[in-house]
């Protein structure tokens, strides 16, 4: 499951926080315990709620539901209610393998507190369609953690969102998830899209960003954040395809997006294992075969909207200079620092690129794409070559306005 659509279900939070602990009630149909399990063992934490019915369709409705994790130490704690969770259209796909066909949540609170935390969210509503469910018992395999590790939902729906802190409400317009593959391995296709975050001037001063927006003509953030990936499972190994962008309404847009392969199965569970205790991942079990997996390619991409037009004149006025002076000696400077690394044909379509893009700002993209599979051994290697040769090896490239 794609690291960018793990961070949006827990986002989300009914789809995934909401339901852990109920694997402890034997009531539950062996679906929603498996569900259940499942997500218990992925949010280390119990809820506890007043009730759970099975109508004679199948279906399960879970009322007041509360889950609760005590702070320990810097990690904040939090307390997370819902006033209805409904499951519909529960069928069974196979052994310990099911299908949830609609999943709604109503009426969503969270409050998280720790040294110097105090958060609180609302959620109204949120819904999934088409969620995969399997059991993987005790003693999973490492395909069956990765199936397991995250919320396999063909959409994922949810919003308003208010987010309250200090005084200070972020508020996001809708979020909204799709995947589309296999539910046996869990790999596809994923996309996630939180729409219109909105961060008013007086949030942006109290957390210390409101003086330099100021500075430049904004007075608020209208954001969008969306990403793509793509999982391809290949017994023990991984292909992994992603991309994420950030869009600053009127402002601009930074996007990173990347090609790898032969990632070890069992890494990635560490990988996504890490990410769901904030901390760092231990990959030292996996270092030799780590340094196996393919580098396809990577890129950075930036989009103007408006700010480079007004942050260039604030630059120039700092260094003494006027603007039209100030661009003009940005690819001299450019093209100092570029001819160490002693590869003319970079060096000049770089500095063609920043010419450019300073005379149109539109976009500015960096990136690498090998010629031939590159290890991620022989990006270390790269390090006892000359610059110019690494340069060659990685196809790096900057372009303007593409």
């Amino acid at each position: 499951m794609s690291l960018f659509h793990k961070s949006f279900t827990i986002a989300c939070l009914p789809a995934t926080l909401l339901m852990p602990g109920l694997a402890l009630a034997d009531e539950a149909p062996p679906a929603v315990q498996a569900l259940m399990a499942n997500l218990e063992r992925q949010m280390d934490a119990k809820p506890g709620y007043e009730t759970l019915t099975v109508d004679g369709s199948g279906n399960v409705t879970i009322t007041n539901l509360t889950l609760t994790k005590a702070a320990e130490g810097d990690d904040p704690g939090f307390t997370l209610k819902t006033g209805e969770i409904a499951l519909s259209g529960i069928s069974e796909k196979g052994p310990g393998f099911w299908e949830v066909g609609t999943a709604k949540f109503s009426n969503v609170g969270l409050d998280v507190t720790g040294k110097d935390v105090a958060i609180s969210a609302s959620l109204p509503g949120a819904s999934a369609e088409g969620w995969y469910i399997r059991d993987v018992g005790a003693a999973p395999t490492a395909q069956e953690k990765l199936v397991s590790s995250g919320t396999f939902a063909r959409k994922m729906t949810g919003g308003p969102l208010t987010i309250t802190s200090a005084g200070q409400s972020v508020t996001v317009d809708s979020l909204e998830s799709t995947w589309d593959g296999d539910p046996a391995t869990g790999a596809g296709t994923f996309t996630s899209k939180i729409s219109n975050a909105t961060i008013p001037e007086a949030a942006l001063m109290a957390m210390g960003d409101g003086g330099m927006l100021r500075q430049l003509g904004y007075t608020s953030l209208n954001l969008d954040i969306s990403s793509q990936s793509a999982l391809a499972v290949m017994g023990d190994k991984l292909g992994y395809d992603f991309g994420f962008t950030l869009k600053a309404r009127d402002i601009g847009s930074l996007g990173f997006k990347g090609a790898v392969a032969d990632i070890p199965v069992e890494a990635y569970n560490a990988l996504m294992a890490a990410q769901k205790d904030g901390e760092p991942a231990d990959l030292d079990a996996y270092g030799p075969a780590l340094q196996n997996v393919v580098i396809n390619s990577a890129a950075l991409r930036f989009e103007d909207a408006s700010i480079i037009g007004k942050a260039l004149p604030l630059i120039a006025a700092a260094q003494g200079m006027d603007e039209k002076t100030f661009v003009a000696s940005i690819p001299p400077m450019a093209q100092l620092m570029l001819v160490q690394m002693q590869n003319d044909a970079f060096t000049k379509q770089a500095v063609d690129a920043l010419t450019q893009f300073l005379a149109d700002p539109k976009s500015l993209t960096v990136s690498i794409s090998p010629a031939s599979p590159l290890k991620v051994s022989d990006v270390s290697a790269l390090q006892q070559v000359k610059p110019g040769d690494a340069i060659t090896r990685l196809g790096l490239s900057l372009k303007a306005n593409d």
